[in-house]
């Protein structure tokens, strides 16, 4: 192998794509004014009370019991405890869950 080629290689193997189109995304979205969670699939929780729970931007549902369920986002998994915790409307993207919610806990992936 010629030395013209392996200084090629070294040449590519130095450019990082991955975080120059990363900052040429934040650099347009910027310009757009979009909210952070359309683009960077975050998730969105909302709680009302401690009776109802919409989480937008789940993945999985990994177990799922009346007094537990665990929700995979693509983050972190969603931890809740209670009593009565029940999958009211469930969508590919959004889930209402209704019920006593005593804990919410979070850890991430």
């Amino acid at each position: 192998m010629s030395n013209r080629s392996k200084e090629g290689k070294k040449f590519l193997k130095k450019i990082n794509f991955k975080s120059k189109i990363s900052v040429a995304k934040e650099k347009f979205l910027e310009k757009l004014n979009l909210p952070d969670e359309l683009v960077y699939d975050y998730t969105k929780i909302t709680m009302i009370e401690n009776k109802e729970l919409l989480v937008e931007g789940y993945n999985n549902i990994v177990d799922y019991y009346d007094n537990y369920i665990k929700i995979q986002t693509n983050n972190i998994y969603i931890i809740l405890d209670g009593k009565d915790l029940n999958i009211n409307d469930i969508s590919d993207t959004e889930l209402l869950i209704s019920g006593q919610i005593s804990n919410i806990g979070y850890i991430k992936r």
